[in-house]
């Protein structure tokens, strides 16, 4: 056997007893540190979602649109079987109107919920140590107190769970009372 052989086995060997190891470590060890991230991009800027947060992530899907005075609401979109309203996260961050929105986020929530925006650029993988928490008032957005760093500087994280309360809270104040109903 030649030296190039013998080298070509032992790095084949390493590598087997690396994989084996991998697999051989409790499931919660591995990623118990880790934060998993999307991110994006809403009106140009630069932004994350906690995956943890997300239900599913969807391109180009056709919104039925609804009357309503609230421009945010785009309209429904209907997903296994389950219909969402479908809201421009962009308005909702304070950013003017864009005609294009392309993906929609379905948010893990008590109802369902979806947010719409320009842009996705890839899921990350991070250490908790990452996630920095957004020390100046006037830079942070009421939904996200939370920056994470990345290689290309630090996104705001939005906290969907407390996005996704404010409307449901939103919806309630505007909710017009049936009469008998209380």
């Amino acid at each position: 056997m030649s030296e190039l052989e013998r080298s070509i086995l032992e790095r084949a060997a390493d590598l087997r007893e690396a994989f084996d190891r991998a697999f051989a470590a409790p499931e919660a060890a591995v990623g118990a540190a880790q934060l998993e991230l999307l991110l994006i991009r809403v009106r140009g800027q630069d932004y994350a979602l906690r995956l943890s947060q997300v239900l599913s992530l969807h391109a180009d899907r056709r919104l039925v649109p609804v009357p309503t005075p609230r421009p945010e609401l785009l309209g429904l979109l209907g997903v296994r079987g389950q219909v969402a309203p479908v809201y421009d996260l962009g308005l909702l961050l304070g950013y003017d109107a864009s005609p294009h929105l392309r993906w929609v986020v379905l948010v893990r929530a008590a109802t369902p919920l979806g947010l719409a925006f320009e842009q996705f650029d890839a899921q990350l993988r991070v250490p908790h140590s990452a996630l920095l928490a957004t020390a100046d008032a006037a830079a942070a957005h009421r939904f996200a107190s939370a920056s994470v760093a990345t290689t290309n500087g630090a996104r705001p994280v939005i906290d969907l769970a407390a996005l996704a309360a404010d409307l449901t809270d939103s919806k309630r104040r505007t909710l017009p009372e049936r009469e008998g109903h209380r």
